[in-house]
């Protein structure tokens, strides 16, 4: 909002101050006229006058007439500028916003009360008589006027003007001004108007979130180097418990003299398999979060990577069922990686073992789209999911059973983790379950990822 051009007036004054309308006399004073002029007319014609004295006599009443009408649009046009004046300073005295005037040179020429709340003041006149100086008294930063009059001066306009300027308290607070250049007819510069509002706690809010997300950003970046330095202290100890455990599972040294000992070996062994692999995942988890897991793509077939995720599922799970394995002969090479695209369907086929009772079926296909793309479908007829839970099985460290006594065991990272290595091949990862009915997961690799296709691009 930016103010006109023209002088406040000092005071409202007059009949139009006090809110009562003049008196209509316009009218009566040019019936008056009229009758007068009729009268001369008809005395002159009547006496048998000179026609010239009797022409003088028309020619002075019409400028009689004519005085009195112009007299009438002066009246008319000074109740109106008086009426503006009065409506333009009540709004000015008024205003929610602070508005000013100001000298170039940085001294003020009227404020409304708005502003002087704004700086501190009790009233316009105590802010106009204490604060002399805009540049040296208001901004805390002493040169923020002088960019203020280089944008005016540049184009005779200032808008979202942000500053922090001292209140009349002595505390800091935040304005943001809206502004213009008045010049007068040549063209020369008479002074700046506009209007300020108080940002403070628009600009302190906003400056807090700007600080949570970065030590938020810096906290995730700690959390990411803690993971990767811990990675080999976690592991170190791990690759002793799983080394020793085979050993001593497979009697590498001799016979162990007791049955059982191979059977505690064997347990040692599976546990500490699955610790390492929940290990790798959380490591993964943070990687993926920091950016700083790429894939490695190679020439890969397909088959292989179905006979690798489905080894990985039972090493992880401990469970050796039958794991029915469809991929078709001719299905074309692809340009993946094969250890990462491995885990995301490793890790699906872990979840079909884990949720399918004995005796259920667990399987992972391959087949061609029409559009040369590759989907890869892990299918089992286990317990399944309710469709309102399945956005949340795809969020990391999500259990759909969170409770301590759950019956199925897990980190839940194996969904999560699987959609975001699928989202580095440039592919989809999509759910379809039914409780009772079991569940299907596709993975959908786009046409890029097929050699063939990739080839004859």
């Amino acid at each position: 909002m930016v103010l006109r051009g023209i002088p406040l007036p000092a005071e409202k004054t007059g009949a139009v101050a006090a809110g009562v309308e003049p008196r209509p006399r316009n009218k009566l004073s040019t019936s008056l006229a009229v009758f007068v002029l009729g009268t001369v007319i008809g005395l002159g014609l009547a006496n048998g006058l000179d026609v010239e004295f009797v022409a003088g006599l028309v020619i002075l009443a019409v400028l009689a007439l004519v005085l009195g009408m112009l007299h009438r649009v002066s009246e008319d046009t000074r109740r109106r500028l008086t009426a503006g004046e009065a409506s333009y300073r009540a709004f000015f005295e008024h205003a929610v916003e602070g508005i000013f005037r100001t000298t170039p040179e940085g001294h003020y020429l009227a404020v409304n009360q708005a502003l002087a709340q704004i700086y501190g003041y009790h009233t316009p006149e105590e802010l106009i008589t204490r604060l002399t100086d805009i540049g040296a008294q208001l901004y805390v930063d002493g040169g923020r006027r002088d960019e203020f009059r280089a944008q005016m001066q540049a184009n005779d306009l200032v808008t979202d003007f942000v500053s922090e300027i001292y209140h009349q308290s002595g505390k800091r607070i935040w304005i943001s001004e809206n502004a213009r250049a008045v010049r007068d007819w040549s063209g020369a510069l008479i002074c700046y108007e506009g209007t300020v509002e108080d940002v403070t706690e628009n600009f302190e809010a906003d400056r807090a979130l700007r600080a949570a997300l970065r030590q938020a950003e810096l906290a995730n970046k700690a959390k990411a180097a803690f993971l990767a330095a811990m990675s080999h202290e976690l592991k170190t100890p791990l690759n002793a418990v799983l080394g020793f455990s085979e050993i001593i599972r497979d009697e590498m040294l001799g016979p162990n003299g007791q049955p059982a000992y191979r059977d505690y070996a064997a347990d040692i062994h599976l546990s500490g398999k699955r610790l390492l692999a929940i290990i790798n995942d959380v490591l993964d988890v943070s990687r993926l979060e920091g950016g700083t897991l790429v894939i490695d793509a190679r020439p890969t077939d397909a088959h292989d990577i179905a006979e690798q995720a489905a080894s990985m599922a039972r090493s992880t799970t401990g469970d050796n069922r039958h794991i029915v394995i469809d991929v078709p002969a001719n299905l074309p090479s692809l340009l993946v990686d094969p250890r990462r695209l491995g885990q995301a369907l490793g890790n699906l086929l872990s979840n079909a073992l884990k949720f399918t009772p004995a005796g259920g079926r667990v399987a992972i296909m391959a087949q061609q789209r029409g559009d040369g793309g590759i989907n890869f479908l892990v299918e089992d007829s286990g317990i399944g999911m309710a469709e309102d839970t399945l956005a949340a099985a795809l969020e990391p460290f999500r259990q759909l059973d969170g409770s301590l006594a759950r019956k199925f065991e897990g980190a839940g990272l194996g969904l999560s983790l699987a959609r975001a290595l699928t989202e580095l091949h440039g592919g989809s990862l999509s759910i379809t379950s039914a409780v009772g009915h079991g569940t299907s997961v596709t993975i959908a690799l786009p046409a890029s990822r097929s050699q063939r296709l990739a080839q004859s691009a």
